[in-house]
Parts: C-alpha cells; sequence; structure tokens
C-alpha cells in the first residue's frame, strides 16, 4: 500500500467527532441518547458511505465496513421498530444515496471551477489536472510547486497551499514565491502571498515586489521591507495609503517624458508603474531623446530613474544643469497661469 494515501473516511469520521465533542462541552445534558443528535450522526454516516461506496484503498474499505455496524447500532436506536427500519434501509436509503452523490458532485465540480479561476487570475496556469487530482485523494491540505526561469538569471519557484474548510470545500490558501539570481546566489528573497489577507497578489506583482518595487494594490502602494523579516523568512510589507500624499501623475509630469504627450501611452506608462514595473521611457532634452528606465518611489514620493545599463541615478545627472532650471521656470509659469485662471473663475486655491 502506499503510504502516503490518506484514509479520507477516517478523516472525516475524525471531523464529526470533534464537531461531538464541541457540542458536548455547550450542553449539560447526555448527548449520547439525544435523538437530534443522533439524526444529524446518522444523516453524516450515510453521506460517508454515499460519498466513498466505491473506493478501492483497503483501509477506507475497512473503516467503511466498520462504519456500517456504527449505522445499524444507530438505526435500532432511533427506530426500534423492525419494519421501519426495512423500510428506511429499502426505500428510503437507496434514494437518499443517490441524492448525496448527486450533490458532491455538484459542489466538487463548482469548487473545482471556483479553484481553477481564483489560480488562474493569480497568475498560475495550466494546474487544473494537478489540482483536480489532489482534491480527488481528498486530502485535508496539499501543495503544488511550480518553477520557472523569467530570464536567463533569474528563477522564480512557487508553492501553492489549498485546504479542505470543515464543509468539505478547498481554498486556495496563498504561495510562497522564492526568486533566486544566479548573479547573486547569496540573495534569496521569499515572501508568502495570503489569499486571504485584504490584498490579493498576482504573480507579476510578487516579482516586483521581491525584485524591491512597489505597486499600487486597491488604492494603496505597497513594499517589502528587505531588511526586516518575520519569523517564517517573509519581509515585512510598508503600506502607503492615499493620505501618504503620493501623487503619480504630479511626479511624472515634474519629468520631460515624451510618453506624456498622448493620452494613450500616459495611461499605459502609469498602469505599468503601478504594476511595480520598471519602464523604459524617453526623456526629450533639448530637442533631443534619451532612453531612461524608471520605477514608482512612494516612500520619498518621486520616482527611482536608471541609465541604460540599469545604475540608478539621480534626475539632477539625468537632465542635467540647464534643462533642470528650464523646468523649474515652466513649472513655476504654468503655476502663475493656473493660479490667474482660477482666479477669473473665482476659484480659490489652499
Amino acid at each position: 500500500m502506499d503510504s502516503s494515501r490518506v484514509n479520507r473516511v477516517e478523516i472525516e469520521l475524525n471531523q464529526w467527532r470533534s464537531r461531538e465533542e464541541r457540542f458536548s462541552k455547550l450542553f449539560s445534558f447526555n448527548l449520547s441518547s439525544n435523538r437530534a443528535l443522533l439524526k444529524e450522526k446518522l444523516d453524516y454516516y450515510d453521506r460517508i458511505a454515499a460519498r466513498y461506496k466505491g473506493t478501492q484503498d483497503l483501509d477506507e474499505r475497512f473503516a467503511l465496513r466498520v462504519l456500517r455496524q456504527e449505522r445499524s447500532r444507530i438505526e435500532k436506536q432511533l427506530y426500534p421498530n423492525l419494519l421501519l427500519r426495512l423500510l428506511r434501509r429499502l426505500l428510503i436509503a437507496p434514494l437518499k444515496e443517490q441524492i448525496i452523490i448527486r450533490q458532491d458532485n455538484r459542489k466538487t465540480e463548482q469548487n473545482s471551477q471556483a479553484l481553477h479561476q481564483q489560480v488562474q487570475r493569480t497568475g498560475f496556469s495550466d494546474l487544473s489536472v494537478k489540482i483536480d487530482e489532489q482534491i480527488r485523494q481528498g486530502q485535508q491540505q496539499f501543495s503544488i510547486p511550480v518553477s520557472y526561469y523569467l530570464n536567463d538569471k533569474e528563477r522564480i519557484d512557487h508553492q501553492l497551499s489549498f485546504a479542505k474548510d470543515q464543509s468539505g470545500q478547498y481554498h486556495f490558501e496563498g504561495y510562497k514565491t522564492v526568486l533566486y539570481n544566479e548573479a547573486k546566489p547569496d540573495e534569496k528573497r521569499q515572501q508568502y502571498f495570503s489569499m486571504r489577507h485584504e490584498y490579493n497578489i498576482n504573480t507579476t506583482e510578487a516579482y516586483n515586489l521581491l525584485s524591491g518595487r512597489c505597486i499600487q494594490n486597491g488604492g494603496t502602494w505597497l513594499q517589502l521591507d528587505l531588511n526586516d523579516k518575520d519569523q517564517h523568512g517573509s519581509f515585512r510589507i510598508k503600506q502607503f495609503h492615499s493620505d501618504y500624499g503620493y501623487d503619480l501623475d504630479k511626479v511624472l509630469r515634474q519629468l520631460p517624458l515624451k510618453e506624456l504627450t498622448r493620452t494613450e501611452e500616459t495611461d499605459k506608462l502609469k498602469n505599468a508603474l503601478k504594476n511595480g514595473q520598471k519602464v523604459s521611457v524617453s526623456f526629450v532634452k533639448d530637442g533631443k531623446e534619451q532612453r531612461f528606465y524608471i520605477e514608482a518611489n512612494p516612500q520619498f514620493k518621486s520616482v527611482n530613474i536608471y541609465d541604460e545599463h540599469s545604475r540608478k541615478i539621480t534626475l539632477h545627472t539625468a537632465l542635467g544643469n540647464k534643462t533642470m532650471d528650464a523646468m523649474k521656470v515652466a513649472h513655476k509659469t504654468n503655476e502663475q497661469q493656473q493660479q490667474t485662471h482660477s482666479k477669473k473663475n473665482g476659484i480659490k486655491l489652499g
């Protein structure tokens, strides 16, 4: 026998046992002879028997044989009349079994589809077969590894975690991501992203966060504090809410970006920055274009600028003194024009 297999019948019986123990603590009277509880228990056992009727696992089949004896004992306690018990076994029980099987199949299919959709939205594809295979085994918890190269130097490993709740439904709990950089073998970064957190991070955002960049999620900017880990090796998440005052539009308008001349390109640029990407842009200087890379930096209410060799540089270096002075004059003139326009229209500026 495969020692890694799980006895699903035993798991479900233990779940009922835990439930019964909880109820015994809530009520002062003896529950072993309580008719309402016995009916619920018999229905629960009937569902287990119907659900795993065709199992080929020897351990589960033995558990079902013992379960059949326990069901018979409860039946006698609930229905002392032999004719009633025969009626239940010959007419009611088979009908209930078919209903249970159909209900379980429908729930399993719906649960499976919901998991597939959630996993795909998060950025994982082609996992449907593996997920369904694990669900069929009925384990309480399972995980699925996913690993791939992002480029010639970076590899990313994901470990997706799933768990079954008390109702038998599986949930995508979250995933642990580890980013390896062969150019920096000692700089392994890992983070657990929970699907039960208010921020559901997809795989692209996860990579960008582990690369040290910021993302905007639900109107809040997020960044990993790469100098602060918890006991599980994950980084603390720094949050910059809207009232922190980071205005990406304003920051971009302070740069001589060619991409700002067209609305479509502007929106594309802002969306990429909010997604945590390092974006290639064109600075227009004295009628000439020069390529740089920028990424959002909400903590310092700015953007980080990199040259063509991915070296971080200052805006002063990127633009030069003359260009900087010209930009300051242009921004000052623009502000004065806005104030004049506002006064004419009766608008008071704060």
